[in-house]
């Protein structure tokens, strides 16, 4: 689609990407808009999205990301503040 992605990364989630290294593509970017936009319609307002082995928390009423976890951090890890969950 021509849309453009309406997601945006907070100034904590862009630290955590970069001490992480977490390196995403157009298509993962692409999968966490369209998942807001899933949460979003359901009425969720913070959610956890998952994708390719990364979760992301974003505040889906303003559409930004919060923070970023990478593969070897999701053990053990719990994530509050949430009231939904979107799996891509």
């Amino acid at each position: 689609t021509e849309e453009k992605l309406n997601v945006t990364f907070s100034k904590h989630a862009k630290e955590r990407l970069e001490s992480r290294e977490i390196k995403l593509t157009d298509l993962q970017k692409e999968k966490i808009s369209k998942a807001v936009e899933k949460a979003k319609n359901k009425g969720v307002k913070d959610s956890l999205i998952l994708v390719d082995n990364m979760a992301f928390v974003v505040s889906v009423k303003n559409n930004v990301v919060i923070t970023a976890v990478n593969n070897e951090e999701l053990k053990e890890n719990v994530f509050t503040n949430i009231d939904g969950a979107v799996i891509v």
